[in-house]
């Protein structure tokens, strides 16, 4: 029997492919479950008792989170992978995820309009 080296490398390198792919999709998705957007908030949560701004961006995603978003907190101190995946160099950041972990919506900062943004954004997720 003769064997075809060529055709032999090429499934391996299909193989290889589908495996890659399938790993990376694994280790990317961060999202939600049932398709629930995801909402990642990173901040110095020691401030959601003060009265500044970003005490209110810490209360409206955890307003968000009492009506069934998933939302995960990262203080800004984290050791956390994800800073590093999503870039968060300020904060309040504040992250809207679809399923698959890729952002829609970043607001960072906590001037006026960042707030009212923020509100507004979340008020749209169920």
């Amino acid at each position: 029997m003769k064997v075809s080296w060529p055709g032999i490398v090429a499934v391996a390198l299909i193989v290889i492919a589908i495996t890659g792919y399938k790993v990376h999709t694994k280790h990317a998705t961060v999202a939600g479950v049932d398709g629930l957007p995801r909402v990642l908030l990173v901040a110095d949560l020691s401030e959601a008792d003060s009265a500044d701004a970003c005490a209110e961006i810490i209360h409206s995603v955890r307003a968000a989170r009492e009506r069934g978003v998933q939302v995960q907190e990262l203080s800004h101190d984290s050791k956390s992978e994800m800073l590093r995946r999503y870039g968060i160099l300020t904060i309040p950041t504040v992250l809207i995820l679809d399923r698959g972990g890729q952002v829609i919506s970043r607001f960072e900062g906590e001037d006026p309009q960042t707030v009212t943004a923020v509100r507004t954004q979340l008020a749209r997720l169920h």
